[in-house]
Parts: C-alpha cells; sequence; structure tokens
C-alpha cells in the first residue's frame, strides 16, 4: 500500500476504483433493461453485448495509435466522458421507457469504443506516474483496487437493478464514470512521453506492429494468453453455470465457486505487491496455466471443496500474472510505442471471447458438458508452453 502515499497514484486509483464499481452494474441492468423492451427476443440480449465486445475491438488497435500520438491523460479522459455519457442517455432512455434494442445495441457499441481506446492508454499512461522502483506495486495496488470495485459494483447495481431499475443502475454507471474522468485529470504524469504526432497514423500502425512482433516473448505470451482466455470466457461464462445446474447445487453452488474466484483475485493482487522473481514471466507464465484448475475439478466434477480451493487458487494466479505481465510490458517496451504494443495484448483479451461463448453451447450439444470442460481447461492449461520461447524464459525484472 506504500505507493498510496503519492497523490497522483492515489487519484489514478481511485478513477479505476469508481469507473468499475459502476461499470460492474452494466451487464446485469443491460440484460433487464433489454429483457423489459416490449417485443425484445432473448437473442436481443446478445446482439446488445455482442455489439459492445465488437466496438471495444474495433477500437483497440487504433486507439494504442492515437495514445501514443497524444497526450494519454487526455485520451482516457475522453474515454471515461464518452463512456459515462453513453451510459447515462442509456439509462434515460429505459427509465423514460423510449428504448430500443436498436438504440441500445448502438449506445453499447459506442460505449465499447471507448473501452477500444481507454486501455492501451492506460497501460502505457501508469509508468508515466509511477516511479520505476515502485512500478510493480502500483500495478498490483490498481488491480487490487479494481478487484474490490468489481465486486462491491456486481453487488450493488445487483440491489439498484432490484429496487430501483436496470435504468437508474446504468445511469449510476455513466455518472461513476463521469467522477472517475474528473479523477483522471487530477493525475499529474512525471514526464511526458514521446509523442508520434508528426508522423502519419497508418505509419504509426506498423511501427507498432513491428515493435509487436519484433519481440518474440510478447507475441509468444500474447497468443498463450489468448488460448487461455477462450477456454476461460466458455468456463466461466457457459460451461460452469451449466455443470452446476447439472452435477451440483446449481445457481447457489456457482456463486459460491465464482465468490472463491473473486476472494483469490484480491489475495492474488496483494501477493503480486510483494514478491520480486528475477524472471517474472517464469513464474508469470505458470501462474496463468493454474487457472485451468477449476475447469478440471468441474469436468469430472469433484467436490465442492476441491472445486473451491481450484477456484481460489485460479483468482490468486490470474492477478499475480496480470501484475508481472503489465510491469514486464512497461518496463521493456519503450514507452512512445507501449500503447500500441499494449494494443495487440487487449485484443488478444477480447476478441475471440464471444467467439469461445457462442460456440460453447452447441459444443456441449454435441459432446456433453464435460468433454467441453476438458477442452476449455486443455486451452486454459497452454500459457506454461509459452516457457518454451527462450526470451521469455530469459527476461528479467528490472529492478
Amino acid at each position: 500500500m506504500a505507493p498510496l502515499a503519492d497523490r497522483d497514484i492515489r487519484w489514478l486509483a481511485l478513477a479505476r476504483f469508481a469507473a468499475i464499481l459502476g461499470g460492474s452494474a452494466l451487464p446485469t441492468a443491460l440484460a433487464f433493461s433489454v429483457l423489459s423492451i416490449e417485443g425484445a427476443s432473448p437473442s436481443a440480449l446478445g446482439i446488445v453485448v455482442a455489439a459492445a465486445v465488437a466496438g471495444q475491438v474495433a477500437c483497440l488497435l487504433p486507439g494504442g495509435v492515437v495514445a501514443d500520438r497524444m497526450s494519454r491523460r487526455l485520451v482516457m479522459i475522453v474515454a471515461e466522458l464518452v463512456g459515462g455519457s453513453v451510459s447515462l442517455l442509456s439509462g434515460t432512455l429505459v427509465v423514460s421507457g423510449h428504448a430500443t434494442v436498436a438504440t441500445l445495441a448502438v449506445l453499447a457499441a459506442i460505449g465499447g469504443g471507448a473501452g477500444g481506446f481507454f486501455y492501451p492508454a492506460f497501460t502505457g499512461f501508469v509508468p508515466q506516474v509511477a516511479q520505476p522502483e515502485v512500478l510493480q506495486s502500483v500495478n498490483a495496488l490498481l488491480r487490487l483496487s479494481v478487484n474490490i470495485a468489481r465486486i462491491l459494483g456486481t453487488a450493488v447495481g445487483g440491489l439498484i437493478v432490484a429496487v430501483v431499475g436496470p435504468g437508474a443502475a446504468i445511469g449510476t454507471a455513466g455518472i461513476a464514470a463521469l467522477i472517475a474522468a474528473g479523477f483522471i485529470a487530477l493525475v499529474r504524469p512525471r514526464f511526458v512521453g514521446a509523442r508520434q504526432g508528426d508522423s502519419h497514423p497508418f505509419a504509426d500502425f506498423r511501427e507498432g506492429w513491428k515493435a509487436f512482433t519484433s519481440r518474440r516473448w510478447v507475441v509468444a505470451v500474447v497468443i498463450a494468453g489468448t488460448l487461455s482466455n477462450i477456454g476461460a470466457s466458455a468456463a466461466m461464462g457457459v460451461l460452469g453455470p451449466l455443470q452446476s445446474v447439472a452435477k451440483l447445487d446449481g445457481a447457489r453452488s456457482w456463486a459460491v465457486i465464482t465468490s472463491a474466484l473473486a476472494v483469490g483475485t484480491l489475495i492474488g493482487a496483494v501477493i503480486a505487491g510483494r514478491v520480486r522473481p528475477r524472471r517474472p514471466l517464469v513464474l508469470g507464465m505458470i501462474a496463468l496455466g493454474l487457472f485451468a484448475l477449476p475447469m478440471l475439478a468441474l469436468a469430472r466434477p469433484m467436490s465442492m471443496t476441491v472445486i473451491v480451493i481450484a477456484a481460489l487458487v485460479a483468482g490468486i494466479s490470474l492477478d499475480l500474472f496480470s501484475v508481472l505481465w503489465d510491469t514486464a510490458l512497461q518496463q521493456n517496451i519503450p514507452n512512445e510505442s507501449l500503447s500500441r504494443v499494449s494494443a495487440f495484448d487487449w485484443l488478444g483479451s477480447f476478441a475471440l471471447s464471444p467467439i469461445a461463448l457462442a460456440v460453447a453451447g452447441p459444443l456441449v450439444d454435441a459432446y456433453g458438458i464435460s468433454t467441453v470442460l476438458w477442452l476449455a481447461a486443455a486451452c486454459a492449461a497452454t500459457p506454461p508452453l509459452a516457457l518454451l520461447v527462450r526470451e521469455v524464459r530469459r527476461l528479467r525484472a528490472r529492478s
């Protein structure tokens, strides 16, 4: 918690806390908003969710280019303002009864696009604020802030939806994003990174692609992370709930499992702020591979005790990897190209998740839940294979 002594780190942590606190209410609020529209079919919800993801994916690479050409703080502020305004407008339409599936889908796409610009800018902005010697601790603190906000936001959002209505929950998320923009405006970076404003955006993109592909350790980890995310998305979004209903105690069991995972992420962020491995990616890739444990435990399935412990370990491992990976990128990629390189990483995290969710159901119909869970676990267990790449094994932490 030592980085909290720095006022700029405090404002940045508060900004992420506010944004995630509000944003965590959006999935539940949007779901009930769409389902409350007269004549809307269940597939309408899929359209709105897909629009949000499509907007985000479409804007990640342009967002990386823009963040390396302009003030990252400005990009983040504008992204939060756009996202907050979209949520306020969506909430108003829902409350007034004028919302349609088409309008919510368009607004969701714009909000997702704002996120696509935000994340590469954020990755590049953190080392502009944090002192190099505390960069890993700052990343861990930010992850801890996000995880706490996500847990609280999901609970509070569900309460607002139940008591006041989904429109109010969406509006609350919008207000939280606007507050986050205000907090970011108070952050004073230690230095202003080199900008590529005098060059052509397409040339900047080509340079970003070259900076990404020329580093085998980055490519290997992004590929491994993408495969892991495919398995995790299918398991957490479709397969886990289905198996809980089929073999366990239904929604109650799944709530306990996901709660254990959430608690694990909190513990993982704390641990990540303290460990200092000499070869961070060796520990990071092994840790990410452990996210397959709850899928393996569910595939049989094992006892609830074993599954819950596996989920707890998976949560710890996920945040340990995330902090080590973010720090490795920020320490070893030149700041002037960091947002572009990180955009490819974010693309791997988001782009294939909708496909994994879409194909999980048909695969279950064809082969059964357990078989598909084994397949998801195999995907999630691939990250340690990245250690076959010498550059991944040999990357050293910088003090």
